[in-house]
């Protein structure tokens, strides 16, 4: 019998994954996509929020460092979504719950982007269906469904077809001489 090395790798035969990592990584994956959109066109970004043309560089300014917030995020959930602990995925899903969609909340109504408060009960002017769309991700990430387990073939071994008479003859002479 050969000796494996301590560095030999076993691919998995079967992985988990837990709603909270796909919740994670659709959080991660909503953020990343905001990123984007604030950073690669600001002006464009502040016209689809106010309706408005013509933004001053300030506000620009602001739409592309909230771009950079995202970002961040957007990679923090990435990595949460791998990160083999659930009990800090879980913290992490109920600190962004507990922070961020108040805060947003707060600054939707303090300081609204067209100079009019939300209305309505609840609020369904934009950003508030986006808001409530994050926090669904969030809440799906504490729903008490058990792992999506996904099996993999084990390396080195052949798929399951059925043997020709030729091979089942060779095993078959093969292990009367080893007797």
């Amino acid at each position: 019998a050969t000796r494996r090395s301590a560095h030999f790798h076993k691919p998995p035969t079967m992985a988990a994954l837990a709603i909270s990592q796909v919740s994670a990584g659709l959080l991660g994956a909503l953020h990343l996509l905001f990123a984007f959109t604030h950073l690669s066109d600001p002006d464009g970004a502040i016209t689809q929020m106010t309706g408005a043309k013509g933004a001053t560089a300030i506000a620009k300014h602001c739409v592309a460092v909230i771009g950079v917030c995202h970002a961040v995020l957007g990679f923090l959930y990435a990595m949460f979504a791998k990160v083999k602990s659930e009990g800090i995925r879980k913290c992490s899903l109920a600190i962004w719950g507990a922070v961020f969609l108040p805060l947003c909340f707060y600054a939707q109504y303090a300081f609204p982007a067209t100079g009019k408060a939300p209305t309505g009960m609840p609020p369904m002017d934009m950003p508030f269906p986006l808001l409530y769309f994050f926090a669904a991700c969030v809440a799906l990430g504490f729903a008490p469904i058990k792992p999506f387990k996904f099996k993999f073939p084990k390396a080195g071994k052949k798929s399951a077809t059925a043997k020709t008479p030729s091979t089942a003859t060779r095993k078959s002479t093969r292990t009367k001489k080893t007797k």
